[in-house]
């Protein structure tokens, strides 16, 4: 049997042909078009309908009476009046809730002296909450007149009648000095905190220290006011909660003698663990 011969014959096909498959006609075209055309003018339209809508409901919200000011609820207040922050923020009963500026408000709540922070938010519909963070007054300080002290050591407003605190004295502070160099007389005024806080935590009568006076060396003058009068206590810079539970024990052992010293020194540099009292007379 005879194998099958093969031959190799080139294809060339032809040009018409071939262009006649590869081209669409003219009416599928067009048809291409007018569909892509449509669809453009739908979303168009579609686009235009919701944006139309939206400026419809924010035009609404925006002048409805619905979400009228009715009321601004406060949290947070002790010294700062809520008529006070009222009229500093230019909220108003009837103003549009959605249309306030509620950045600005706080902003201006916030140059209250009393006032350190203020949030304000929206509860529709007719309601601004005001959540207000006061300063923490912690003593009063001489600079030249009577300053509030917080008790983070910012002098925040100038002390008067209105503000109703009973607060110790911190002297010994120059004005000229708290302008000419604000950085190391705040840290003076640290020092006077730490030394409250440090006398309240030996357990000592906050109430009957009346006065610290800041010394030159670092050092503190404590005023406290004793049943029988005023005592004068000399402190040192360094370890305050030793030198006062120091102070405590020679109070104690004191009382127990019938005694009470007129003005007590813990500030001995060449023996820090040495403690001198002066102590008031006994009648006979």
């Amino acid at each position: 049997m005879t194998e099958p011969a093969w031959v190799q014959v080139p294809f060339r096909p032809e040009r018409g042909a071939a262009a006649r498959r590869s081209l669409p006609s003219r009416g599928s075209r067009a048809r291409g078009a007018a569909a892509a055309l449509g669809r453009t003018a739908l979303a168009m339209l579609l686009s235009a309908g919701v944006s139309a809508a939206a400026w419809q409901a924010f035009r609404w919200s925006t002048t409805t009476p619905l979400f009228a000011v009715r009321e601004v609820r406060f949290t947070g207040l002790a010294h700062a009046g809520q008529a006070e922050l009222l009229a500093r923020s230019g909220l108003h009963p009837g103003a549009n809730l959605l249309r306030v500026d509620l950045a600005a408000a706080a902003r201006a709540m916030e140059t209250h002296p009393w006032v350190v922070s203020a949030r304000l938010s929206r509860n529709l519909p007719g309601t601004v909450l005001a959540e207000i963070a006061e300063h923490h007054a912690a003593a009063q300080v001489q600079l030249g007149g009577l300053y509030l002290l917080d008790d983070e050591g910012r002098v925040f407003k100038r002390a008067g009648p209105e503000d109703g605190v009973d607060l110790p004295l911190v002297s010994g502070l120059s004005r000229d000095a708290w302008l000419r160099d604000r950085g190391a007389a705040q840290l003076r005024l640290y020092s006077a905190l730490r030394l409250l806080e440090a006398w309240r935590a030996e357990g000592l009568a906050g109430a009957a220290l009346e006065e610290v006076r800041l010394e030159e060396d670092g050092g503190f003058t404590a005023f406290a006011r004793e049943p029988a009068g005023l005592q004068e206590v000399r402190l040192g810079a360094n370890d305050l909660p030793l030198q006062l539970h120091r102070l405590a024990e020679l109070r104690a052992a004191l009382a127990r003698r019938g005694e009470r010293a007129a003005r007590i020194d813990l500030d001995s540099q060449s023996r820090p663990e040495w403690v001198s009292a002066q102590l008031v007379p006994t009648s006979r």
